[in-house]
């Protein structure tokens, strides 16, 4: 990604926030979120098209409204947008973000502002008061729903790491991003880089890198830069790619050291470790002893199991997602939409419309599996969205709950929805929702051995907003059965981070025979 590319993409989302404390219409807003997302996964550079192409080239290339277009064109020309700046004033940096905290909506957000509460530390001070018990049924909840925010309101997530890491490979060559974006972690507090001596002289003449932060696309972004020569390139990688607990066992074996990372493991007996497999060091005793099993990557995958469409809530018709599973090369996918409890999802009408597509498309790309499958709501006593009818019909059934009560305690929904007998997995388990909520109330343990008992699959969620269920809690838990890895894909760039899923599973140790995909 350009740098024009990322500071547009982080002014559309400041607008987004303005917009709904302002009070705009929904649709405005709409376009406002859907121009960040575009621009945050937009490859080619939009300064370098409007160069060449002027406005009728950025019309052409980005799938966005005219108004939104002008505002890049303003940037682009300016160096800024009017009515970011004007944002940033009235409301403030903090303000905007208001509204990404769980149980604060837009219109809650318009009055803590009309209240003159423009900050975090401001908004933290009115919920310890009587006053906020007139805004909020439970002030207390929602005092820690904004303490777990701020914990995790500068982490990045994956597709933003994954913007600056293709940007400063472009820039730097030699640089290959380890730490945790290497072992497939879906929230990072920095950016580790592995870079050459030559590389790191040219960043630190660049006068862009300012005490462990790199100055790019208007933003100071942590990061922690390790130089290799040719000679130690491997130990330097191994040692920055981490995490501790492998690191300490290898060097308790005999130490790191090698010009590759091959020849680092093998010097010490051991076949190469992948990265996504790197933890708490009982992989190298494993590997040591040849149990480890091989890790699950996504070449390995053969089709994505948990995709959206226009059906219910996803941005992609049918054929779309179809085709977005064919340039990946994938030979199954399964289409997955909502059922009616969740807002939009498919009543038996446009389920029979939908199956009909489905059977279209099957005809004209005879060379993938389309399964025609559900997310079908684990309602509040248990039972599932749709009558088993309707459920037999299905290829391939996701169970999941959506809506809870806080503090609920949803062990026994899950288990219940486990027992159905056309129920193939469970998704997203835990509920999380990174940087948004935390895990709701569910006994895995109790999950765990219901699932490996009936046969059944959980699913290993790979939306880089999930990543759920990880490869800490298997591990931790000793699960034993069946996972699927599905993206939950709502836009096509969803399906881009199938490899989050692949880093859990090959976390966990999981042999292939236990990943659903590779045998559907």
């Amino acid at each position: 990604m350009s740098e024009a590319n990322y500071r547009l993409y982080r002014i559309f989302d400041v607008l987004h926030g303005g917009c709904l404390l302002k009070g705009d219409s929904r649709f405005r807003c709409d376009a406002y979120r859907r121009a960040a997302r575009i621009l945050s996964e937009f490859p080619e550079d939009v300064a370098g098209i409007y160069e060449y192409e002027g406005v009728k080239g950025l019309q052409k290339a980005l799938p966005i409204g005219k108004a939104i277009v002008y505002r890049i064109v303003e940037f682009l020309e300016d160096g800024r947008v009017e009515e970011y700046e004007e944002i940033l004033r009235e409301y403030g940096k903090d303000a905007v973000e208001f509204v990404k905290v769980r149980g604060i909506g837009p219109a809650t957000a318009r009055t803590l502002v009309e209240m003159g509460i423009r900050t975090f530390d401001d908004l933290l001070k009115f919920l310890t008061t009587e006053e906020a018990k007139k805004l909020f049924k439970n002030p207390e909840k929602v005092y820690e729903n904004v303490l777990f925010y701020l914990k995790y309101r500068n982490h990045l997530l994956a597709p933003e790491a994954r913007i600056i890491v293709k940007a400063f490979g472009r820039l730097f060559p030699s640089a290959v991003a380890v730490g945790g974006y290497r072992r497939g972690e879906p929230l990072l507090e920095m950016l580790d880089f592995a870079i050459s001596e030559k590389d790191a002289f040219r960043l630190a003449l660049s006068g862009r890198y300012d005490r462990g932060h790199w100055l790019w696309g208007g933003d100071r972004i942590p990061v922690r830069i390790h130089i290799y020569t040719p000679e130690d390139m491997g130990s330097v990688l191994v040692y920055a790619t981490g995490p501790e607990g492998h690191i300490r066992t290898l060097e308790e074996m005999g130490g790191v050291e090698g010009a590759t990372e091959e020849e680092v493991y093998g010097r010490l007996g051991l076949p190469f470790i992948h990265p996504f497999q790197r933890w708490d060091g009982e992989e190298v005793k494993m590997a040591l002893r040849g149990e480890l099993p091989d890790p699950v990557l996504p070449e390995d995958v053969p089709g994505d199991t948990h995709v959206h469409t226009t059906y219910s809530d996803g941005s992609m018709r049918p054929e779309e997602a179809v085709r977005a599973a064919v340039r990946r090369g994938y030979n199954l996918v399964a289409l997955t939409d909502h059922s009616p409890s969740s807002g939009g999802g498919l009543n038996e009408y446009r389920l029979e419309k939908k199956y009909s597509d489905i059977l279209r498309l099957r005809e004209k790309y005879p060379y993938i599996r389309i399964l025609f499958g559900t997310e079908v709501d684990i309602l509040p006593d248990g039972s599932l969205d749709y009558p088993d009818e309707v459920l037999s019909r299905f290829d391939f059934v996701i169970a999941s709950v959506h809506a809870w009560k806080d503090g609920e305690d949803l062990t026994e929904r899950i288990l219940k929805a486990l027992e159905n007998p056309y129920v193939h997995v469970i998704g997203h388990p835990t509920g999380r929702v990174l940087k948004k909520r935390p895990a709701y109330r569910v006994d895995l343990y109790r999950v765990f051995r219901r699932a490996e008992e009936l046969g059944k699959a959980l699913e290993v969620n790979a939306n880089p907003r999930r990543v759920d269920l990880s490869g800490n809690l298997l591990l931790a838990g000793e699960y034993r059965g069946k996972v699927f890895i599905g993206t939950d894909a709502h836009r096509e760039w969803d399906m881009d981070y199938l490899y989050l899923g692949c880093a859990q599973i090959s976390r966990a140790r999981m042999h292939r025979d236990r990943v659903g995909n590779l045998s559907l």
